[in-house]
């Protein structure tokens, strides 16, 4: 005689067994469900990529009423006018890469990874840029674009100056944007000109990581080294981030900061290398009146200490072998925008382009 008692609980267990596993099937169909969904949402971007070309081949927009094909998809698809000018990018841009349109097409290739390989790809690099891609998450193939020029592959180095990235702000109240707008209108003014979507940023960002007169006492900069010395690509680290600099801004860097050491080795009790001393830093900051030396510039923010004669031609840490400049017109100078020579403070001769001498 089997036990009631016990039968009832193993008839029980059987059923939570059962319903678990119709659950895991069902989990498993959600996500084939999910992935389906996705591929065909692909699909259908690449079917509009297409259609669209051909409303503009064809005219279709002014058939319906429309100035533009632009004008058509902001009011018949309802997107932005930057969404729009992006799919009449890509479309045109993938008439010369059938590699990445096809496997757009199949859903195989995200939207997003089509935009950005777009950028870079031509039909002699397309097969290099869709072996990198592959596998990889749309963030991952941005990330792989970045820095990139049209043409290069994706082994080549990476271009700091080309390095771009889109940020959107939301919810701002009318307050916020109004002083949003005044402090753009500000940042023109202090340069003299229109400000930037890049400078205004900057100038934003600067304001709250650094005191209005700056500090005599600390270089605005720490250089470290790693083992990985061959390629001589110089990075800048902050907020999680590592970015590519170019040879001119590791030039600027180099004049007025700290060495903080090998990251890779141990070092303890190792002192931080100021590249100029304290005591020194100190009196051309008194001395040049904490404000930028360049002839018309008022900066009085983000100052740096710039070897006029460079150490690596001889230059030293000698007060009349330093000067002030904000940090604008020192990454000018090591670009070669602007040059001075001499010696600090009464003795110096600059070489400035007409916008700057006002001529």
């Amino acid at each position: 005689m089997f036990d009631s008692a016990a039968t009832d609980a193993f008839q029980s267990q059987l059923a939570d067994a059962y319903a678990v596993t119709c659950r895991e099937r069902d989990w498993i169909k959600l996500h084939e469900e999910i992935t389906s969904v996705g591929k065909q949402i692909v699909c259908l971007e690449a079917r509009e990529i297409d259609l669209l070309l051909e409303a503009e081949e064809t005219k279709l927009y002014r058939r319906m009423g429309f100035p533009t094909i632009y004008a058509y998809i902001e009011s018949v698809l309802q997107h932005s006018h930057h969404v729009a000018t992006e799919r009449m990018r890509v479309a045109h841009e993938l008439l010369e890469l059938p590699g990445i349109a096809d496997q757009f097409r199949a859903g195989e290739l995200a939207w997003t990874s089509v935009r950005e390989l777009t950028r870079v790809a031509t039909r002699k690099t397309e097969d290099a840029w869709l072996d990198a891609a592959e596998g990889k998450l749309s963030t991952d193939v941005q990330q792989l674009v970045r820095g990139k020029a049209k043409g290069d592959l994706p082994t080549d180095p990476v271009d700091p100056k080309k390095v771009r990235y889109r940020i959107v702000l939301d919810g701002l109240s009318e307050e916020a944007m109004m002083l949003f707008k005044q402090a753009r209108n500000v940042a023109a003014d202090v340069q003299g000109a229109t400000c930037t979507d890049d400078e205004l940023v900057r100038a934003l960002a600067a304001a709250m990581l650094e005191p209005a007169a700056g500090d005599p006492d600390k270089p605005r900069h720490q250089i470290a080294t790693t083992t990985c010395r061959a390629c001589k690509q110089a990075h800048r680290v902050g907020a999680g981030m590592e970015i590519a600099i170019s040879a001119a801004d590791l030039e600027r860097v180099r004049c007025d900061s700290e060495d903080i050491g090998d990251l890779e080795r141990e070092e303890p009790g190792r002192k931080l290398q100021k590249s100029i001393p304290t005591a020194t830093r100190r009196k051309v900051f008194v001395r040049d009146r904490c404000r930028c030396i360049v002839p018309g510039c008022r900066s009085t923010r983000f100052l740096e200490a710039h070897h006029i004669k460079p150490r690596s031609e001889g230059g030293g840490h000698e007060l009349r072998n330093l000067g002030l400049l904000c940090d604008a017109h020192h990454l000018q100078l090591h670009e070669g925008v602007i040059s001075i020579r001499g010696f600090a403070p009464d003795q110096l001769v600059f070489e400035l382009p007409l916008a700057h001498r006002g001529d």
